[in-house]
This record gives C-alpha cells, sequence and structure tokens, in this order.
C-alpha cells in the first residue's frame, strides 16, 4: 500500500527503494493490483489457469487423467508448466472433494490413488537414555514395542536399578551378588563394568558404607591442574606454589 501511495504521489522508483530500504523487483511487483490480494500465496494468489478453471473441474469430475486434461487446456491456450498444472489440479481436487480417479486396473475398475502412509512416531535414544536412567516417562504402548523388540534393554535396566539400590540400601554385601549377577550377563559393557569393581572392591564397598567423600580432594586437584595449565609450561614449584596459595 505504501508503494503505491508513494508511486500516486509521483515519487520515483529510486526514491522509494530509498526510503523504504526495498528492492526495484518488489517495487515492481507491488505497483499495481489489490494490496491485500498481492500479499496473499497459494491458491488465493493469481495464477494463469484461473481462466480455465472451469474446464478444468469438468475433466475433472469426468475423471479425465490430468495428462489428456492439460493437452486440452493447452489446446485451449495454456502455455505453463506441467508441474504447475498437476499441483493446480491436486489443489482443486482437495478443495472441491472431486472423487478423480482415472486409473483402471486390469478389471477396468478406477484405482484409488496412493494414501500418504501414516507417520511412524519414533523414540529417540535420548529419550530412551533419559527413561533408563532417570525415569522419564515414555507412552506404555511405545515402551511395551521397544522392550519387545530389543530384550537387552530389560537387563540394562535391572543392572540401573540393582546398582542404585546398592548404594540406597547401604548393604556392601549386595556388591558381591551384583558382580555374580552380571559378569557374565551377555553384554560386553556390562560384563567389563561388573569385573571393573573387582579389582577395587575395597573401594567400591567403602563408597557404599561410608558418608564420606573424596569430592573435595578431586576439586582441589582439578584446580591445581587448570593452574599448571593456564602457566604454559611455566610451573615451576615456587611459582606454583604461589599461585595455588594466591587462588586459595
Amino acid at each position: 500500500m505504501t508503494i503505491q501511495r508513494l508511486l500516486a504521489e509521483g515519487y520515483a522508483p529510486v526514491r522509494i527503494k530509498e526510503m523504504l530500504h526495498t528492492t526495484f523487483f518488489r517495487i515492481r511487483r507491488y505497483a499495481k493490483g489489490d494490496p491485500l490480494r498481492l500479499c496473499r500465496f497459494g491458491r488465493d494468489s493469481n495464477s494463469m489457469l484461473d481462466a480455465y478453471q472451469e474446464e478444468i473441474e469438468r475433466l475433472l469430475r469426468e475423471n479425465v487423467s490430468k495428462k489428456d486434461a492439460l493437452n486440452r487446456i493447452m489446446q485451449l491456450g495454456y502455455t505453463g508448466k506441467r508441474t504447475a498444472f498437476e499441483d493446480y489440479c491436486r489443489d482443486m481436487i482437495k478443495r472441491l472433494d472431486i472423487n478423480h480417479t482415472p486409473r483402471l486396473n486390469n478389471a477396468g475398475v478406477p484405482v484409488q490413488p496412493k494414501t500418504q502412509k501414516p507417520q511412524i512416531e519414533y523414540v529417540t535414544k535420548s529419550e530412551l537414555l533419559n527413561h533408563l536412567w532417570m525415569g522419564r516417562e515414555i507412552a506404555p504402548d511405545k515402551l511395551e514395542y521397544i522392550l519387545r523388540k530389543y530384550p537387552n534393554l530389560t537387563l540394562i535396566q535391572n543392572c540401573i536399578h540393582d546398582f542404585r539400590e546398592i548404594f540406597h540400601s547401604k548393604d556392601a554385601s549386595m556388591i558381591d551378588c551384583f558382580i555374580e549377577r552380571y559378569a557374565k550377563c551377555g553384554i560386553k559393557d556390562i560384563q567389563s563394568f561388573a569385573s571393573g569393581l573387582v579389582t577395587d572392591l575395597v573401594a567400591v564397598k567403602s563408597s557404599v558404607i561410608r558418608s564420606e567423600s573424596n569430592g573435595f580432594v578431586e576439586g582441589q586437584n582439578n584446580k591445581i591442574k587448570m593452574i599448571k595449565r593456564t602457566m604454559y609450561g611455566r610451573a615451576g614449584l615456587n611459582l606454583l606454589r604461589t599461585k595455588v596459595l594466591y587462588a586459595a
């Protein structure tokens, strides 16, 4: 509307381009016509096929194939593309609810057009991991299908539950049962985890029954390593000591 108003007032396209920060293409496009119609897209926009709308509708209702209908419309003067014509026909069939089944099988019975397959809902890996590790909800029907298709997930879920139960109950004797159960479970990663507990069994049992944690020590160790990295190789003992004390 602004473009048409400025043109009517006598402004040059160059001046309008500077005033509205637009392009010459847009100025030419919106120079004439109904502004409301110009800003619409889809079937409401102008199309050279609108001149043949009644003929196209008649051909589609008579079950004429799109190929034959295009030939008929081209005889009437249509010079556009085949893809534009087919899109126009599909839109008209959907909008006017036309039963268009031009294809016939060997018995001469009309063949219904192929319908789009329903979209399949998938469960992503992150959703499945959140369910196993954090207990996030998954639709029961989806969960039942996944557990039936991948039975190892049930074993993984039980492994997570049993290991957490050790720390909730504070019973170190359950670790021996856990190792015995999952050291030969059939899943390589779980077997490696269970076997690794044996190599440091005393420390693992201590972490179950004691409330103390080495988190503070590990935090200080991480801080010192970070300070060393920021010194870019000039980590002499005296300078490192000074920086650690200063950071503390």
